[in-house]
């Protein structure tokens, strides 16, 4: 191999479902430096309605493996065959697994693996924390380097999980602001009528706390009524928020418009979103929204929106799980009608737009240690 010739980047995804790990991915590839780079797309379950945004010239590798514990020999099947330099995984089941192989994938093969929630709160809510704490504390230490998409995080891993600093990168997530108005413009407004919109767009779980959005929404609609609430998405809660919603009254003041593979009209059209996390890692939602021009009303709940969020700048922040003061701030908020003066604003921080953020990960792949193993592409297995 000569040194002019790119390095091989392996990028490993369980499915191109609906999430933001995988629009991550996605972003990330879209904008990696063909010249100096070759990337490839490895799929544990081949389709998913993402399918139809890999970008043009990725080699998409086929597992179809149906689940992750069944994609070992694939996985090392593959990289033998493609001999990668990097090898890139972004969802924990899938980084545990990643990690287990790295003893047997081919040299030069580095390991990367890629945390994208608070590892310290999100494990709680496993089937076994206990197991994964241990699984994490013994094998993330193991990798070449660890990315994590905000400082939050960083931390977290240092003091729960003694991961060392300087194996520890932070990468924010990245924004194609192009493409989002692309998309804007592709749908019409979704709204009508002169109500104040506020927007929730995500995930119909325990996580995104969308009781408590509710909850806080009741408290704002009993005082202001010409106020509206859309919830965009879907997950195992639609049918509890659903019966929360009646049971508070407001109905008809809320629209449940499911899963939306084009959310950024919803977005772009609102006056504000909201967000009702217990915990994050760095919510792509919030940058998507400030990426269509659109501010964020959020807890400061574990994670990295404190780093995203300039409180009266780009959007406000309410202490963790508090939905009476979130409510309360929604009061003050749509009776200032302050977003308007925010609406004018590039409200986006320049860290996540996706230009920077591919540079980043280039510069990672670029590394000396890295350009030191390309000679010894072709040998022997480790």
């Amino acid at each position: 191999m000569h040194e002019t010739d790119p390095l091989r980047v392996l990028f490993l995804l369980g499915d191109l479902e609906m999430g933001g790990a995988q629009r991550v991915v996605l972003t990330v590839l879209r904008h990696l430096d063909r010249r100096r780079l070759e990337p490839h797309l490895a799929l544990v379950r081949g389709h998913g309605p993402l399918e139809r945004e890999i970008p043009e010239g990725i080699r998409v590798h086929r597992l179809r493996s149906g689940k992750v514990r069944y994609a070992s020999l694939p996985i090392l099947r593959l990289c033998r065959s493609l001999k990668p330099h990097w090898v890139v995984s972004t969802v924990g089941h899938l980084d545990l697994l990643l990690l287990l192989l790295k003893p047997f994938l081919p040299r030069p093969s580095r390991v990367v693996v890629r945390e994208a929630n608070t590892p310290s709160v999100r494990l709680r809510y496993t089937r076994i924390p206990s197991l994964y704490r241990f699984s994490y504390r013994m094998l993330y230490p193991l990798c070449d380097t660890l990315v994590c998409n905000c400082e939050y995080m960083k931390e977290d891993l240092v003091e729960h999980f003694s991961i060392r600093r300087d194996r520890i990168s932070v990468i924010p997530n990245p924004v194609d602001r192009k493409r989002i108005y692309t998309q804007m413009a592709a749908g019409p407004n979704p709204y009508s009528g002169n109500e104040v919109q506020i927007v929730f767009v995500g995930r119909l779980n325990y996580q995104k706390g969308v009781d408590l959005a509710l909850k806080a929404f009741c408290r704002c609609h009993r005082r202001i009524l010409n106020t509206h609430l859309t919830i965009v998405g879907d997950g195992p809660e639609e049918s509890f928020l659903l019966s929360l919603a009646e049971r508070e009254g407001i109905s008809g003041a809320v629209s449940f418009v499911g899963s939306k593979e084009n959310p950024f009209p919803y977005m772009g059209h609102a006056d504000f979103l909201v967000l009702s996390s217990r915990w994050e890692g760095s919510p792509n939602t919030a940058l998507e929204s400030l990426g269509c021009g659109t501010p964020v009303l959020a807890f400061d709940c574990p994670g990295g929106i404190a780093e995203i969020i300039e409180d009266g700048e780009n959007g406000w922040l309410v202490p963790p799980g508090d939905w009476e003061g979130l409510g309360e701030q929604m009061i003050r908020i749509v009776e200032g009608q302050r977003w308007v003066g925010l609406k004018k604003k590039d409200l986006l921080p320049e860290g996540h737009l996706c230009e920077s953020v591919a540079s980043l990960w280039d510069a990672l792949f670029r590394r000396p240690s890295a350009l030191k193993k390309k000679a010894s592409s072709f040998g022997p297995s480790a």
